[in-house]
């Protein structure tokens, strides 16, 4: 009888090592997934801001190759110089006048 309750004993010390370890275990993985700042989530989160930042790099990298382009073009191209002093600045060559003139207004009756 007593050697049945000393294997009865190690037996639940068995259980209850079992059942710590999976605790242990189970508060492990749970601090690994919501730990702050380094949690799986931080970890998803973080992905997807480097992600975004890319996105940002790439669409400013090829804003800055289209000025780059612009750049060297009114650099070396005069007609295109003036068509962009024209357009945007409205300047006018030499003797050149502009008229201005109002859109009618619709007299009421």
């Amino acid at each position: 009888m007593a050697i049945q309750k000393q294997y009865e004993n190690t037996r639940l010390d068995k259980k209850n090592l079992w059942l710590l370890g999976a605790a242990i275990v189970l508060l492990f993985l749970l601090w690994v997934m919501f730990a702050p700042e380094r949690g799986v989530f931080h970890y998803l989160r973080l992905k997807k801001e480097v992600a975004a930042l890319t996105d940002e790099n790439r669409r400013l990298a090829d804003k800055n190759t289209e000025l780059t382009e612009d750049i060297n073009r009114l650099r070396s191209d005069d007609k295109y110089l003036e068509e962009v002093a024209r357009k945007k600045h409205g300047l006018l060559r030499k003797n050149e006048t502009v008229f201005e003139f109002e859109p009618s207004k619709k007299k009421k009756e």
